[in-house]
């Protein structure tokens, strides 16, 4: 979703990176230090300086990856393939699966915050805040089907960029969650598209009930200003 430049509300630029240059083949060491993605966001062009700006994350690669839950980010094709630098056509592949939300009878609660399995992230005024995902290389090979850890080797380089289809968000709004939005109720209404018919709250039901709009995603730009990554492979 985009919209022309002179309607955004803000921008959020998009770094990526690893939390180390190399990735050691040792279990070990993966295990005590796991190799990660990283990825950092900061508002870079906002109309409402000095203002945090909170997103849902659910369904991008912003998402946080809870393996004990089933939960697996880096799994459902959010980043591309891991390619050699050496041989484009070998290439690793973490996943690219299509989640199904299992059905209910119980109606979804119109305050996100109560949903169970609903994510949102602040990104700061100033400053910025990181994801973090890891992948060490047990984590690499999981899903691939092709390739074991005896077809790596040390000083192999590999390269991997987002999937700008993970990167953005369905729904925004101003402010902290650990801030002023601390007290507030976050309303599932949104401006422009209302994917889930969620009426919109009157005036008085907003000063009443303490409750905080979502603005159009249309509006908040997320910029990715980094492009391709390169991380080594070590004993």
């Amino acid at each position: 979703m985009k919209c022309a430049p002179e309607r955004r509300k803000a921008t959020i630029a998009v770094s990526l990176s690893t939390s180390s240059p190399t990735c050691s083949l040792d279990p070990a060491e993966g295990s005590n230090h796991p190799f990660q993605i990283v990825i950092a966001l900061h508002i870079e062009n906002t109309t409402q300086p000095d203002r945090a700006i909170t997103f849902c994350t659910n369904g991008t690669v912003f998402a946080p990856s809870t393996p004990d839950a089933g939960i697996d980010t880096l799994g459902l094709g959010t980043i591309s393939p891991l390619i050699s630098t050496e041989r484009p056509d070998k290439k690793i592949q973490l996943g690219n699966f299509k989640p199904h939300a299992a059905r209910t009878s119980e109606p979804k609660s119109t305050d996100l915050k109560e949903r169970e399995h609903l994510h949102l992230l602040t990104v700061p005024a100033n400053g910025e805040v990181q994801i973090k995902h890891n992948l060490p290389v047990s984590r690499m090979l999981k899903y691939d089907g092709h390739l074991s850890k005896k077809d790596l080797y040390p000083g192999e380089s590999y390269r991997f960029r987002l999937n700008p289809d993970y990167v953005g968000t369905t729904w925004w709004c101003w402010g902290d969650l650990e801030g002023d939005l601390a007290d507030k109720k976050l309303s599932a209404w949104q401006e422009g598209l209302n994917p889930e018919k969620v009426e919109k709250p009157t005036p008085s039901e907003v000063e009443e009930g303490n409750w905080v709009l979502g603005g159009n995603p249309a509006e908040l730009a997320f910029e990715e200003r980094t492009g391709d990554v390169e991380f080594r492979l070590v004993e």
